[in-house]
């Protein structure tokens, strides 16, 4: 077993010229605390908001109550970085005992403490009619990269759901590793009842559990990793093709439909800043909030595409990865949402198992994450350090 820790802002930098100054922090009026969770026309989501609700249970605890309701009948599929608290892990295990059929799908990362091990084994013990564990050595599925992988990558970095609990096939993914650290940071959770679209989710996981590309014969590549239907498009990684960046290069902004907001724990791809910086460039109001302050020195520094006022890059606790926008996609105006679990890194992309969700033209969820960012955005602070880092370029 290798003994693996993601550390989010060291991965892939190194520090080089300090700045010239450390920014002051922005006077700006604090917004309602946007916490709790939320449903409309098969959607449902949650948000936390720690510095409101010490400890914000909010997203945590969703999984277990959605568990509690599973019995003879339901499946429930998981795939899990980090997972160390108890309520799930008597949630997921009441709900086995109650005749449910629970599959696991997860990190080494699981092994290294008392619920990871618990869960682990009493789902094996519980069920010994069925393989219902699977702990990959790495990333399950194979890399879209050559090696070797960036420091603390290529691992199954999923908070992932597909379930199918009273009839209800539904699809999920959150920001928010089960473990004790995240009711201190930003986090969301999306819930999409889709039959469709759990199939796909299905698809992805029985490869994850064969930690192959190829199940019954049928191969995946990087273009049967997508799915689309309708206002939702899912893609799941290792994949060349990153759905994070594609929707950037496709919006434009005008008058009356010009707002870009992202919030990623860590942004460290060129590709990725290079086109926010040209939507700042070209008449957006992009706003960024990342958890660390050299990010943010990274992020905000003027680019050939374009300079993304540093007054609008900020820092804040949060493990969120959302990009919600009011403007032209393709052409049109309208709402855009991109949530999951991949961060802006070589590893996210390229290294790791992640998966990222689009939503278009939902004007409902677009508010519901609007209003989470506004809040974060509103109670973070301009970096107070004064180190430039360099991030290293991914390779392809």
């Amino acid at each position: 077993m290798r003994i693996r820790s993601l550390l989010l802002a060291a991965a892939s930098l190194c520090l080089a010229t300090p700045l010239l100054a450390v920014t002051t922090p922005a006077a700006t009026a604090r917004v309602p605390a946007k916490t709790g969770c939320q449903a409309q026309a098969g959607f449902e989501v949650c948000f936390t908001s720690p510095p409101t609700v010490p400890r914000d249970p909010t997203v945590l605890d969703r999984p277990s109550r959605l568990f509690d309701t599973a019995g003879p009948g339901d499946t429930i599929r998981i795939a899990m970085f980090r997972w160390d608290i108890k309520p799930p892990t008597d949630a997921i295990l009441a709900a086995q005992r109650r005749g449910a059929t629970v599959l696991l799908v997860g990190d080494d990362d699981l092994r290294l403490n008392k619920q990871g091990r618990r869960l682990i084994t009493t789902l094996e013990d519980q069920d010994p009619a069925r393989r219902n564990v699977t702990i990959c050595d790495g990333a399950c599925l194979p890399w879209r990269a050559p090696g070797p992988y960036p420091d603390s990558q290529d691992v199954q970095h999923l908070k992932f759901y597909v379930t199918d609990i009273g009839g209800v096939k539904s699809f999920m993914t959150s920001s928010a590793n089960l473990e004790d650290r995240q009711y201190r940071q930003y986090n969301s959770f999306i819930k999409i009842d889709d039959p469709a679209l759990y199939d796909f989710g299905v698809e992805y996981f029985s490869r994850m559990e064969a930690q192959s590309l190829t199940v019954d014969g049928a191969r995946w590549d990087d273009r049967r990793k997508v799915w689309e239907s309708g206002s939702v498009t899912a893609a799941v990684y290792p994949n060349r093709n990153d759905l994070l960046l594609s929707t950037l290069k496709d919006i434009t902004c005008t008058r009356g439909a010009r707002d870009v907001s992202a919030m990623f724990a860590v942004i460290q791809r060129a590709d990725v800043r290079a086109q926010l910086a040209r939507l700042s460039d070209r008449g957006c109001r992009v706003r960024i909030v990342t958890s660390r302050d050299t990010v943010e020195n990274w992020v905000q520094r003027e680019l050939p595409s374009g300079d993304i006022p540093d007054r609008q890059v900020r820092t804040v606790l949060t493990h969120d990865k959302m990009l919600v926008a009011h403007a032209r996609f393709r052409g049109k105006a309208t709402h855009v949402v991109v949530t999951g679990t991949s961060n802006t890194t070589c590893g996210g992309l390229l290294y790791n198992d992640e998966v990222m969700l689009r939503v278009v033209d939902n004007r409902w969820l677009h508010d519901q994450y609007l209003a989470h960012f506004d809040d974060a955005y509103s109670r973070a602070h301009q970096s107070r350090s004064r180190v430039m880092p360099v991030m290293k370029p991914c390779r392809r």
